[in-house]
């Protein structure tokens, strides 16, 4: 198989590909910001089976670049996931109320969370139309789902999610007209121990925590299992569907 996976320098990214690369992956096509300083890069250095790509999805332009360098790198897409998301950084915290909201930080979790994936899979294009039986997912998140809102507050996580959800619906349907094998699906990791769920970690129950490897695994039997009359749906790590 011929795996893309972008955001693999780390966390559920990296155990996604360490994962399919254990699985016997044929070629790993693997994105990071920064390839050679990260994690990933040190356990998955380059070799005959995995190639590095440097990508931003704050870089708008090396969007566009590094999916065309893949798909001119790759015979076909078997599976492409994006994992990168963000929540909070050292400029943003969730907004607990909408007096909170700023412009910058609406526009930043925006770009990372919904526009990225979308542009990521737009630079795909031509090789996911013609790649036979393709499993196209991007991280989503359970509060991204509109219907399931009932705490609100981490309005522009929430939202950049939701977004997310519909680039991904609306990408099944029309993968759908050119390649009928096709499925396209948002994944919810549930809650893992990465960087992003660290300043929450202490208001969780016990055994609600999972580890990146764990999460990783359940994810891949997900994208197993779906089916092209699947396309377009939301799942949880353990198969169950979300509604929108």
């Amino acid at each position: 198989m011929h795996i893309v996976i972008q955001g693999a320098g780390r966390g559920i990214g990296l155990a996604l590909a360490r994962h399919a690369f254990n699985a016997g992956a044929t070629h790993l096509y693997l994105t990071a910001r920064n390839p050679d300083e990260s994690e990933g890069y040190r356990l998955l250095p380059p070799s005959d089976r995995i190639s590095w790509f440097k990508l931003d999805f704050l870089d708008l332009d090396s969007i566009a670049v590094i999916g065309a360098a893949i798909s001119d790198a790759t015979p076909r897409i078997d599976r492409a996931i994006t994992a990168a998301g963000t929540l909070h950084d050292d400029a943003i915290q969730p907004e607990k109320t909408i007096t909170a909201l700023a412009p910058d930080a609406m526009m930043r979790l925006y770009q990372i969370n919904a526009m990225g994936p979308a542009l990521f899979f737009r630079a795909l294009w031509p090789k996911l139309r013609a790649s036979n039986g393709v499993r196209l997912a991007s991280l989503s998140a359970r509060v991204g789902s509109i219907s399931d809102n009932r705490l609100g507050g981490w309005h522009s996580y929430r939202a950049s999610k939701a977004a997310l959800n519909q680039y991904l619906r609306n990408i099944s349907i029309e993968l759908a007209r050119y390649n009928p094998t096709a499925c396209v699906v948002a994944l919810h990791p549930g809650t893992v121990d990465t960087a992003l769920s660290k300043p929450f970690q202490n208001k969780l129950a016990k055994d609600q925590l999972r580890s990146p490897e764990e999460t990783a695994m359940r994810l891949w039997s997900v994208l197993d299992d779906v089916h092209p009359q699947n396309s377009g749906g939301f799942f949880a790590y353990d198969g169950t569907p979300i509604t929108f």
